[in-house]
């Protein structure tokens, strides 16, 4: 693990960075978690082929920083692998009125206005996202 803090001559700022690297997703949250507890902004960089490793990295970090449930998490992750919502309902044995109702709730809590804006900022890996309003949740 490596740490610097960043600061121009004569300048002082509070850009620090730390760069880690760690094989498990679950360790990675864990550290993420303790890193952004300390003032720290992390990004997480993962390689051009390492596809799933960016989708469970990504489900995980909006589910945690919006408390999506358990079945939101389900959802969420069909819409972010590209599935229509029939193929969501099919796969997770519900109807297609129930996947629209947590896609609703998915939205309420993360502000993402459609699938798209919900996918820019499952991409944003790193970084302050912004929080829902007061009363949005």
């Amino acid at each position: 693990m490596t740490s610097s803090d960043s600061s121009d001559e004569g300048e002082k700022s509070d850009s620090r960075e730390v760069r880690i690297w760690v094989e498990s997703d679950e360790d990675a949250a864990k550290i993420e978690a303790l890193l952004e507890a300390l003032g720290f902004t992390v990004l997480r960089e993962l390689g051009d082929g390492d596809g799933p490793a960016r989708l469970r990295w990504a489900v995980n970090r909006l589910c945690n920083r919006y408390q999506l449930t358990p079945r939101e998490r389900d959802v969420l992750q069909g819409v972010l692998a590209g599935w229509r919502n029939g193929q969501v309902a099919k796969d997770l044995n519900i109807s297609g009125a129930t996947v629209k109702w947590h896609l609703h709730n998915i939205f309420t809590k993360t502000g993402a206005e459609d699938r798209e804006s919900l996918l820019r900022l499952a991409l944003q890996l790193g970084g302050r996202t912004r929080e829902p309003e007061r009363g949005e949740s």
